[in-house]
């Protein structure tokens, strides 16, 4: 009898779980997830793909509320309906009927933790496919809103245009505003005013780039642009040029979050943090300003000890660069100069182009640079030098000796010397810990690698102690919340719609309110973890303290 009656609560409780769980989903997904990236510009199909990608996600958050609701109307109507009592009569103990509810809890537990920590993280190629379309997004908010907004740390990039032609990626009448909000000043530095820089044009180009190691981007670039602004300390000089670019990093709406990584990965990477997708993008920018101040220094170090650099090979041509002194600028390009610190003229800059160990060119000029930049093809470092003032370009190919002016030389897409870019890319975390001092004087970069070991990493690492917490306590809870919503349906004869959710609401919000902030107490460095953990696991706690007191009244029974 005892196993009928167990089978009859096991079916109800499936059945009701299962319209449940479809309901609470369906409509979670839609409301949380849908709809937001709908308004984004995504097309049916992708939308489909994005639904059946955050299933496991949405099951692993649903699956315990639909079963604790389940049981409460179930177990409630077996009460309602005297059911209870002809079980009592019978002589079948009150906690004994509580099975089905407790081996389901335990199933929905076990799916869940598997949902979150194995199956979602898999389909985490969710990000790739909000990633490919961030041009289609871009273009289908600029339409529409007439504005795009993008932004971090307070930050805003904010582009207006009358007209789009996404098919040319080109817009038209287009104004482009950057506000730069005031800094608060850290020990010993002045404050930093806020400040605002806009620039508008007839029209304008776009190049969208893609970096898995680095920030989505759209390249903009302006023809005959108008600049305004005050106070920031970037853009061009006020005034109007033929060509300004301008670069805007992309926000994805799907980020970097510590809710896709399986359980290997966030031990590993909280371990390693390395590993995290944010540090790793942080790294490679500093690597790359590093490269640029390591050839920099080289350049240097060979100029001003009377030696000319002969590293750069473009092809089957290489280049030296000969000059009377050199020194770095403020954005870490070689400054090449014809006169001495003193200010007597010296030795003309000078590039000799040699092909095939022969001379073939030969470009002099009274100033010079070389700069560093990405190649938005293959996205790696490439150096550009540039001459002026007084060029003088002498060639001496096989047509003879031709000699030519000019106001300015540069030869671009240069790669940088194979020497360099070893020593750049061979930096790692720990080397940026130990001693930054020794790999560069620059203030700029010794301010980056700051912020990368001294805020991102603990942030990046409270994040991911965060989420560990998070899914080991509301994987317990799933099992207490079920356990707690049978035994409150039989309480308190639950068995109509209303008092069923109602029942099955408040522990289900209590528990989710205290992992929310527990979470976002320890996700803050300058927080203490233990209040953060108190409350992340205060909502299981108080789960199981409720259960111990309601299934003890049962018991009495």
């Amino acid at each position: 009898m005892l196993k009928t009656l167990h089978t009859y609560l096991l079916k109800d409780l499936i059945k009701v779980s299962l319209l449940s769980l479809v309901s609470i989903t369906l409509l979670m997904s839609v409301l949380v997830i849908i709809q937001p990236l709908r308004k984004l510009g995504l097309a049916g199909e992708q939308l489909l793909q994005l639904f059946l990608y955050t299933i496991p996600v949405m099951l692993s958050l649903t699956m315990p509320i639909a079963t604790l609701f389940a049981g409460t109307l179930v177990y409630g109507r077996f009460s309602q309906d005297n059911e209870l009592l002809a079980a009592k009569a019978s002589g079948i103990s009150t906690l004994s009927l509580l099975r089905p509810a407790l081996a389901m809890g335990v199933i929905v537990t076990v799916l869940s933790l598997a949902m979150i920590n194995v199956v979602a993280p898999k389909l985490s190629s969710l990000a790739g496919l909000v990633q490919n379309n961030m041009r289609h997004i871009f273009f289908h908010r600029l339409k529409t809103r007439g504005y795009v907004d993008y932004g971090r740390g307070g930050e805003r990039h904010i582009i207006h245009a009358d007209d789009v032609d996404a098919d040319a990626n080109a817009l038209h009448g287009i104004v482009y505003s950057f506000v730069q909000p005031a800094k608060p000043p850290k020990p010993g530095e002045q404050p930093k005013p806020g400040g605002v820089f806009m620039a508008s044009a007839s029209a304008a180009y776009l190049n969208f780039i893609s970096d898995p190691n680095g920030d989505d981007q759209v390249s903009i670039r302006t023809t005959d642009p108008s600049l305004v602004g005050a106070g920031t300390d970037i853009g061009p000089p006020l005034g109007t040029s033929k060509m300004i670019e301008f670069v805007v990093p992309m926000e994805n709406p799907v980020k970097d979050k510590s809710s896709w990584y399986s359980w290997t990965d966030l031990l590993a990477t909280l371990k390693d943090p390395g590993r995290h997708p944010k540090v790793r993008r942080d790294l490679g920018r500093i690597k790359r300003d590093l490269t640029s101040d390591m050839l920099a220094q080289d350049i240097i170090l060979a100029i001003q000890a009377g030696k000319s650099y002969k590293r750069f090979v473009q092809g089957d041509e290489q280049l030296e660069i000969e000059a009377a002194w050199a020194e770095i600028d403020k954005e870490g390009a070689a400054v090449l100069k014809s006169d001495s610190p003193d200010g007597q003229e010296g030795k003309l800059v000078t590039v000799i182009i040699r092909r095939g160990g022969k001379v073939n060119e030969i470009v002099t000029a009274k100033a010079g640079r070389t700069i560093i930049t990405r190649s938005e093809v293959t996205r790696q470092p490439q150096v550009t030098i540039k001459l002026e003032t007084d060029v003088m370009v002498e060639y001496l190919g096989g047509s003879g000796r031709r000699v030519s002016r000019a106001r300015q030389w540069a030869r671009g897409e240069i790669p940088v010397p194979v020497e360099v870019m070893a020593r750049s890319q061979g930096v790692s975390l720990s080397d940026l810990s130990d001693d930054p001092h020794s790999l560069t004087s620059n203030p700029q970069i010794l301010k980056a690698v700051d912020a990368l070991i001294n805020d991102r990493i603990p942030e990046e690492k409270s994040d991911l102690k965060a989420e560990l917490h998070v899914r080991v306590a509301y994987g317990g809870s799933c099992f207490l919340m079920v356990a707690m919503g049978a035994a409150l349906g039989l309480i308190f004869k639950g068995g109509q719609f209303i008092s069923a959710f109602a029942l099955s609401a408040v522990p289900a919000a209590a528990v989710i309110f205290m992992l929310v902030m527990g979470k976002q107490i320890v996700r803050n460095p300058a927080s203490d973890d233990m209040v953060g953990l108190a409350c992340i696991w205060g909502g299981m706690g108080a789960l199981l303290v409720a259960n111990l007191v309601i299934y003890a009244r049962l018991a009495r029974k």
